[in-house]
């Protein structure tokens, strides 16, 4: 960072050691934990907006972020997602949230229980890096006698009467699952996957961080993520599916598809069914880093993922890319999978576009850490978007010749009972 190059993002970060029970103070703008470290922020000094994720990515390539001092940082500089759909309509859920967004905060506390260090960020501008390096050391110093010590209390009790699950359409639902069955057996889709949404309506404005607390303590292995937006629409979940983590060449993902309840593992690890919906995200796994990849390796079997509240299928993939291979074709590549989206993928988002009835936005999208030659992006599953006293929640399952509305209404039923329950709802 010798000089300001016009046009390009550059922010400066300055970081100090601060006591690892620590905490900023909400609301947060963004938050994350992996079960190794968990990361908040605040504030934004850096946002790129683009209209899809390779545009982002892209974007996020020609920027540059610094750290001064300190040795812990996340996994990539900048924080966000995308939508599921770029090409898909929105609602009012949706409004404030970009196409595809991502941020760097103007603080950010990252901690493993035994380190943790507080970085203030500011965005390198015309008074050049000395005048940024000035911004962020006067804010991280403010921000260090800001800090709350001790931590505040647990919060993952509910308080009051818990919010209200608004009637459902069984009806729209089952429609969905009888069009999508007469695609499958066209020929022209070989798996699509429907999703439904939950509203939910409490008599106060929701406790986002007693959501958050609540979610995390029944997460299990799942990734805890959120990102809230300009008009404090929060969106929050934890997810059990990598996208992609790439470093230094080498990526990461897995196939996760088919699930059951946790007494079902038998139809889960024996079934036709099953096998069929995780063989197809497997091969589109495969078929899509051929190209990119000088090799590929691909789990021998599925293994079971157990969260607790359901089970999936889970088979891991590892590649090593080829020179000049970026995240961003690696995003185009891959996203939407045939776990959440279908397969063949553009007719199954062809599909979806005309029939599902239902603004997915950043829902089954992607979520986490953007660099330029890093990233670590987790599906934006088992989420929910909150907004004052109301809440929307996210639930989908495969469809592949086989399936039934009564079938898919259960797993998707299954699947939202972890959100339900960080809400206090007993689903």
């Amino acid at each position: 960072m010798q000089g300001i190059t016009p046009g390009r993002v550059q922010v400066l970060g300055i970081s100090a050691p601060v006591s690892p029970t620590a905490r900023l103070p909400e609301p947060w703008t963004l938050s994350w934990s992996d079960g190794a470290w968990s990361w908040a922020g605040t504030g934004v000094s850096a946002s790129l907006r683009a209209p899809g994720h390779g545009p982002l990515l892209d974007a996020v390539a020609r920027s540059e972020v610094v750290v001064e001092g300190g040795s812990i940082a996340p996994s990539a500089p900048w924080f966000g997602g995308f939508a599921f759909d770029a090409a898909a309509a929105i609602d009012r859920w949706w409004e404030a949230f970009p196409v595809a967004w991502a941020l760097v905060p103007r603080l950010l506390l990252g901690t493993d229980g035994r380190d943790a260090e507080l970085v203030a960020f500011a965005r390198v501008e015309e008074d050049g890096l000395t005048g940024a390096r000035e911004r962020a050391g006067a804010l991280l110093r403010q921000a260090r006698r800001t800090l709350l010590e001790p931590p505040v209390p647990d919060s993952t009790r509910a308080a009051g009467r818990p919010p209200q699950v608004r009637p459902q359409d069984r009806a729209a639902w089952d429609a969905l699952v009888s069009e999508a069955l007469a695609a499958l057996e066209s020929g022209h889709l070989r798996k699509v996957v429907l999703a439904r949404a939950l509203e939910l309506e409490a008599d106060a404005t929701l406790d986002v961080p007693a959501v958050r607390a609540r979610m995390r303590a029944i997460a299990g292995p799942a990734v805890g993520y959120e990102l809230r937006a300009d008009d404090g629409t929060t969106l929050l979940g934890a997810s059990p599916e990598r996208l992609f983590t790439l470093d230094a060449g080498r990526l990461e993902t897995q196939a996760l598809a088919s699930s059951a309840a946790p007494d079902e593992m038998d139809r889960l690890t024996g079934g036709r069914k099953e096998a069929r919906e995780h063989a197809a995200v497997v091969e589109s796994i495969r078929t899509a880093l051929l190209p990119l990849s000088s090799e590929v390796e691909i789990g021998a079997a599925p293994e079971p993922l157990a969260l607790g509240y359901v089970t999936h299928l889970r088979t891991p993939v590892r590649a090593r890319l080829r020179p000049g291979v970026t995240p961003a074709d690696v995003a185009r590549a891959l996203h939407p999978t045939a776990a959440v989206g279908g397969t063949p993928r553009h007719e199954a988002l062809a599909f979806l576009r005309s029939h599902e009835r239902l603004a997915r936005g950043w829902y089954a999208g992607g979520i986490g850490w953007l660099g330029p030659d890093r990233a670590d992006l987790r599906v934006a599953l088992r989420c929910a978007l909150i907004r004052g006293n109301g809440a929307r929640l996210f639930s989908g399952a495969g469809c592949v010749p086989g399936s039934t509305a009564e079938g898919e209404w259960a797993e998707t039923a299954v699947k939202a009972r972890f959100m339900l329950r960080a809400f206090g709802v007993e689903g």
